[in-house]
């Protein structure tokens, strides 16, 4: 029977595995969902599938699940697939007459951009990526914008209408326009739009000033050309979604979460995909938010471990550090987003012997949903890093997997043992052996990815808290961690498998507006002012006809700052309205501190001006949220009902296996402290506790591991846990 006094907040995240979802009732209760990624339907069934394997855990029937949905959110992955598996749009590029090899030539390191570094060392063996716009169907027109914006060359309608019928006859179904300097003055590429609309009203236009509006025709023409390519294909996406939710029962809004950190609603994100590339793994970053202003962390490294990848992100003060450039497929655009660096390295990563060396590596081809780590018995015959997992006693035989829609299965020993002596053998080692190299293989890439993104931006590892989440994070966070001298380790309890939707349901309405500005020091503060608040008033408009007039906004700026002539730039937040000349060297101090941090004190140039390249504004309107349900506390002892077993669990190749306690994670109450070694079994993962480490549960259901730290030494608040936050 439906109880219509519930109410639910929904959100869903697909992955290149899983698709998650979570459900928070208006009790706070958390209810998680999975099922398997559903690449044969575009992603349909596995969304249904996994907000109905969510629903099973609160006893709600699909009928009155839908029903009682008051907010629902999107982590899409549609974008990103269609320019990874190149099955986007036909499309056309018009730019500026003289420039229309500009996309093909790329920037001059643009067949190495994003590669790792033994493929940099292998310059001649890379190429450039495959051309998202043919050459034929990229036409230059006659027109030109200088620096300053104005009109030095008049827009060719005849050459437009000419350039276009021969796009349509071609069969385009998507046209990007990337004008030079369009960010100063957008006529020509709105008049073009105009122009191209009124011969195909049906046809998917992108504009690059309305894409980005920062400098770099490369850039901005890369970011034009993507948004129009995966267009079509994400907008049919979002329309087949929101009318399957609207036939299930559901009223509520869909919203789509941004690359940004925001979500803005469904036509806005149908008109700019490109934003939604990347999304579904910020919706994690902005969970470790929330995560940080409830145990009173300022600086986390967040790291997800999913099925195929390994995802980290650094949250300094609070504040996600954003990406300078985004690189999608050796291309790179401009985009306002979350710095989020990836790697192959997760659950479904493939063991195997590299035939020139005769080494053992670990990805970074994956598995996927399908067929599978081995032991899934779906196929999978490959050995994967969930297979070695299984064998070193991490994950629980007994377990069973729920993929939603009634799907579940229990992992296969034998068939995982099956599976990773293909590499044992060839290398004359035992299978126990061979899976503790997979693990060490898999951890040493993930500890090289946290060490190098972190000291590279200035930072100690050791300053940092770590976030462990995905289905496989929080089996491996606690040995990695220990190799980088982290002190504290925080596993989203219960919700961790599936946290980045979790942290989709936790985002907020948040658009983006970025202009440049190219001041240089000294200048009248009422000048970055009057920006600000040009931008600030764009930002009510689109809010009043998008969202409401009523609503409340608040708004958050940023500027780019550098030191005149440099190329890369540091974003700063601006103190708020209005600027006098005390904020504005209090910018400048900022900057220069962060750029000492970042680069040391002797690269300052003190006697150089400071250039504020961009200013960027956030108008952000709260969705309502429900809190985590407090857990009551039960001392530090668990309940005997809490040990489920024990078993062997090998924690070191050079040691035998450990006799280990293991406990069942839903039976442990807050305040609870556990030693290990130990095993945490939750649902969708599993927390291994290395000796010499201490885990406890807090009011939220999350966990806190202590490296050589003893919990009972430390002071706790279960109120607003601090243990003084910072990792020494």
């Amino acid at each position: 029977m439906r109880n219509s006094m519930l109410e639910l907040i929904c959100s869903v995240d697909i992955g290149g595995t899983f698709t998650d979802s979570v459900i928070v009732t208006s009790e706070g209760t958390v209810a998680e969902g999975k099922a398997l990624t559903s690449y044969n339907d575009q992603f349909k069934s596995g969304f249904f599938n996994s907000i109905e394997s969510a629903a099973e855990k609160l006893n709600i029937s699909p009928n009155d699940l839908y029903k009682n949905i008051t907010m629902i959110s999107h982590g899409s992955t549609v974008a990103t697939n269609t320019v990874v598996e190149h099955n986007g749009a036909n499309v056309g590029l018009l730019t500026t007459k003289g420039f229309e090899d500009t996309i093909n030539m790329m920037r001059g390191l643009g067949r190495v951009t994003g590669e790792p570094s033994e493929n940099i060392l292998k310059i001649t063996e890379t190429s450039k990526p495959t051309p998202l716009v043919s050459k034929d169907s990229i036409f230059g027109i006659t027109e030109r914008i200088d620096s300053q914006g104005e009109v030095i060359v008049q827009l060719d309608e005849n050459n437009v209408r000419k350039a276009a019928r021969t796009l349509l006859d071609q069969g385009v179904n998507a046209i990007a326009i990337s004008f030079l300097w369009s960010f100063k003055n957008s006529l020509h590429e709105e008049r073009v739009k105009e122009i191209i609309h009124e011969m195909d009203p049906s046809i998917f236009i992108t504009c690059g000033h309305e894409v980005t509006k920062t400098l770099g025709e490369y850039e901005r023409t890369v970011a034009a050309v993507i948004n129009a390519y995966v267009g079509p294909v994400t907008s049919k996406y979002l329309e087949e979604i929101k009318g399957s939710l609207r036939g299930k029962g559901v009223d509520a809004s869909l919203l789509i979460m941004q690359c940004h950190g925001g979500m803005i609603p469904l036509e806005r994100s149908k008109q700019l995909p490109v934003q939604t590339i990347g999304s579904g793994p910020v919706g994690g970053i902005m969970g470790c938010v929330k995560i940080m202003s409830e145990l009173g962390i300022n600086n986390l490294i967040a790291t997800d471990m999913g099925g195929t990848s390994f995802d980290i992100g650094l949250i300094r003060d609070g504040q996600p550090l954003s990406a300078e450039k985004t690189i999608l497929e050796k291309y790179q655009y401009n985009v306002p987003n979350v710095e989020i660096i990836s790697i192959g390295a997760g659950g479904g990563s493939i063991a195997w012997i590299d035939p020139y060396s005769g080494a053992m590596r670990v990805g970074p081809q994956s598995a996927k949903a399908n067929p599978g780590p081995a032991c899934y018995g779906l196929g999978g015959t490959k050995p994967t890093v969930t297979d070695a997992d299984l064998l070193l006693g991490y994950i629980d035989p007994e377990t069973v997997f729920g993929f939603g829609n009634g799907r579940g299965l229990k992992p296969s020993v034998g068939l995982a043992e099956e599976a990773v002596s293909t590499i044992a053998e060839p290398l004359g080692i035992s299978i126990i052996d061979a899976a503790m190299g997979v693990v060490e293989i898999v951890n040493a890439k993930m500890a090289n990815i946290i060490e190098n993104e972190v000291i590279g931006k200035g930072f100690d590892p050791r300053d940092f808290a770590l976030v462990a989440y995905g289905g496989a994070g929080p089996i491996h966070a606690a040995a990695y961690s220990r190799d980088l001298g982290i002190k504290m380790i925080v596993v989203p309890g219960e919700t961790s498998s599936v946290w980045s939707a979790f942290g989709i349901s936790t985002s907020d309405i948040r658009y983006e507006l970025e202009e440049e500005v190219g001041l240089l020091s000294p200048f009248a503060p009422e000048t970055l002012d009057d920006r600000l608040t040009n931008l600030e008033i764009k930002g009510k408009n689109i809010v009043d006809k998008e969202i409401s007039e009523d609503v409340s906004i608040h708004f958050s700026r940023f500027a780019k700052l550098r030191y005149q002539w440099q190329r890369h730039e540091l974003e700063i937040r601006i103190p708020d309205s209005p600027l006098n000349e005390e904020k504005v060297q209090e910018l400048i101090a900022e900057f220069t501190h962060q750029y000492e941090e970042r680069y040391g004190s002797a690269a300052l140039l003190p006697e150089a001006k400071v250039e504020i390249v961009s200013v960027r504004c956030e108008p952000m309107i709260e969705v309502p949220k429900f809190e985590r349900k407090r857990l009551p506390g039960s001392g530090k002892t668990p309940a005997a009902e809490a040990l489920k077993s024990s078993r062997h669990v090998y924690f070191s190749r050079n040691s035998p296996p450990v006799e280990t306690n293991i406990y069942n994670g839903s039976l442990l109450n807050s305040e609870n402290i556990i030693e290990g070694p130990a095993v945490i079994d939750l649902l969708g993962t599993s927390i291994v506790v290395d000796v010499n480490q201490t885990v406890m549960k807090t009011t939220h259901g999350d966990y806190i591991i202590r490296i050589n730290t003893n919990l009972e030494e430390e002071k706790f608040d279960h109120d607003n846990i601090s243990l003084n936050r910072q990792p020494s």
